[in-house]
């Protein structure tokens, strides 16, 4: 794609734990996705974070060569942040440049801010934005419903005498079990919550082996 007279590049960008299997799920799915729309990857950049850790050498450089008409290639929203706050923010800093997202996993936000001639679609450019902030508000909203529930829950489990265990970790097998039973992704539930997809993963595991769960 050329624009303003450049010729612009497409980036792919991916993120994970330590799970190999995850690297080339999302490895796959940017291939996938250059190929079915025709588009030759210019570099690819990754990420693996472990624990607590946030040192994203790979972002940072991907954010040192993108320029404006580039196009970042990505599986899921959550690659750019760790939580909606971080999200937003990266996904201003990229619109404020005219940098062009592309998230694999969310259709109205895998189009692309350019028409065919190379000009910022502004309408598209938009919607997009708009896209965001509609599923921040409903992540947020889903949140307080889900701790409200919790809390309810657990306060009636006491005045029954049903001995809890560890308050936060109790609440949390709570909240993540019901949004997975709502069907929401380990990505959404981690979002959600506000807590890592290494620790949902854990509880998920933990759930279905008490049985609570089904495995899947």
């Amino acid at each position: 794609m050329i624009h303003q007279g450049v010729i612009n590049m497409y980036y792919g960008y991916v993120r994970v734990s330590t799970d190999k299997q995850e690297f080339d799920r999302q490895y796959k799915a940017i291939n996938d996705w250059c190929n079915e729309n025709n588009v030759v990857l210019d570099k690819q950049f990754e990420d693996k974070i472990t624990g607590k850790t946030w040192n994203r050498k790979g972002y940072n450089e991907l954010k040192e060569f993108v320029k404006s008409g580039d196009t970042v290639i990505i599986k899921e929203l959550d690659r750019l942040g760790r939580d909606w706050d971080g999200i937003k923010e990266e996904w201003k800093w990229f619109s404020d440049n005219d940098i062009n997202v592309i998230v694999i996993d969310m259709p109205l936000l895998a189009k692309s801010i350019y028409d065919g001639d190379g000009k910022v679609d502004l309408n598209m450019k938009f919607i997009k934005s708009i896209v965001l902030e509609t599923l921040c508000y409903v992540s947020e909203t889903e949140r307080v419903k889900i701790s409200k529930r919790t809390s309810e829950a657990l306060q009636a489990k006491k005045a029954q005498g049903i001995k809890l265990g560890k308050p936060i970790n109790t609440e949390k097998e709570y909240d993540i079990k019901s949004l997975y039973l709502k069907g929401k992704s380990k990505s959404e539930i981690a979002f959600i919550l506000d807590t890592s997809r290494a620790q949902v993963n854990r509880v998920i595991k933990r759930l279905q082996d008490r049985g609570e769960l089904q495995t899947d």
